[in-house]
């Protein structure tokens, strides 16, 4: 859990970060930055500020010393935003331990072999430790399982046991401005409702967000700026996923034909929603609690949900599945589940392939079936 006043060492104010970061770098690399050739937004004095807020916004840096309590595991693909975010914890961070952790997920042969390597010879040359682990993802999935959906959930797995491994204060993720834009009309286009407009959250639990507000133009900028070297992942281009597709194509021709600035307006629009998704989820959390929950079972008192309205119903069905760490159910399916809660006769709601809500007149119960995994 994240302490209530963040985790880690922080200097007092971001000039100290900028003086300390300036005396950690090498004689060539400071040479560099006191000759201005260095953009103002590119140098060491502008990202100084940039982390300090971020560290200050999110949480996860604090004044206090005994608050340092192990490393940040910095999360690295090999490619220009993860490798741009180890470079800001390798310069910034200099008063706890910066771990770089890399899964293998063997999908891309010897691509996917190279970019391993690129990590692990990176945290070398950066004086980082690295966490390279090497898995099979297709021999993974579950079933009904995509490609995609399995890569992602081992990997956050792999993240997660590595950080319980290392009892580090969180784990560092390069998702960006971008990202979030893209994620809002992926949840959108696919039923979400205003809860998947918030697009991604900086923090949750104990993986936080710092680039969220930057740019993948600004993050490459940065590492062309620095002589910095990364990967490219060739599949970032490919048309058949659906993300790819909202990346590099709809997003362009939104830039091209509606505002160039579609992107930004997006993520801001994320960013707004944020706060909507937090009363949210606190009304869902008081909801649940009202209708209870029988000992260690997802047994719960239908009649008491019975009273609460549509919209009440709906978020009672969010928060049990935020809880039992389900899929987001989409906008429709979601008031599906409510309008049966509402009803006396018996029904069978099928959430995923594991997971199924019985109801009888007096109770809904969540049961998983046999071939659930978890």
């Amino acid at each position: 859990m994240w302490a209530a006043e963040g985790f880690g060492k922080m200097a007092d104010t971001a000039e100290d970060l900028y003086r300390r970061a300036l005396e950690c770098l090498s004689p060539e690399e400071r040479e560099q930055e006191r000759s201005r050739a260095i953009p103002y937004a590119f140098s060491l004095n502008a990202l100084a500020r940039f982390f300090f807020e971020a560290g200050r916004r999110q949480g996860w840096l604090c004044a206090r010393p005994e608050d340092v309590r192990g490393p940040v595991i910095v999360a690295v693909s090999g490619g220009g935003d993860s490798t741009a975010l180890l470079w800001l914890f390798r310069v910034f961070f200099h008063e706890g331990r910066v771990i770089a952790a890399h899964l293998e997920h063997g999908i891309r042969g010897e691509e996917s072999l190279a970019d391993a390597a690129f990590v692990a010879e990176t945290a070398r040359l950066w004086g980082v430790e690295a966490e390279i682990h090497r898995t099979g993802v297709p021999g993974l999935l579950k079933k009904g399982e995509s490609l995609e959906t399995g890569a992602r959930r081992l990997r956050y797995e792999f993240l997660e046991t590595t950080a319980k491994k290392h009892g580090a204060l969180g784990v560092a993720l390069g998702h960006n401005k971008e990202d979030v834009a893209e994620t809002v009309l992926f949840n959108l286009l696919r039923g979400s409702g205003a809860r998947g407009a918030v697009g991604i959250p900086e923090r949750r639990g104990i993986f936080f967000r710092p680039l969220l507000r930057c740019s993948r133009a600004f993050l490459r900028g940065l590492l062309h700026c620095r002589g910095l070297q990364w990967r490219e992942d060739r599949t970032n281009t490919e048309g058949a996923c659906a993300r790819n597709f909202i990346r590099n194509e709809l997003i362009p021709l939104a830039e091209k034909k509606i505002n160039a600035k579609a992107t930004a307006h997006l993520a801001a629009f994320a960013d707004e929603m944020r706060g909507w998704r937090a009363e949210e989820e606190a009304r869902g959390a008081a909801l649940l609690e009202a209708v209870g929950v029988n000992g260690g079972e997802w047994r719960l008192d239908r009649g008491k949900a019975r009273g609460f309205s549509l919209w009440e119903r709906t978020l009672l069905a969010r928060e049990i599945g935020r809880r039992l760490g389900l899929p987001t159910l989409p906008r429709g399916r979601c008031l599906e589940l409510a309008r049966l809660m509402e009803g006396k006769e018996a029904f069978e709601f099928q959430w995923n392939a594991v997971v199924s809500i019985l109801g009888d007149r007096e109770t809904l119960v969540f049961t998983r079936g046999e071939n659930d995994n978890d």
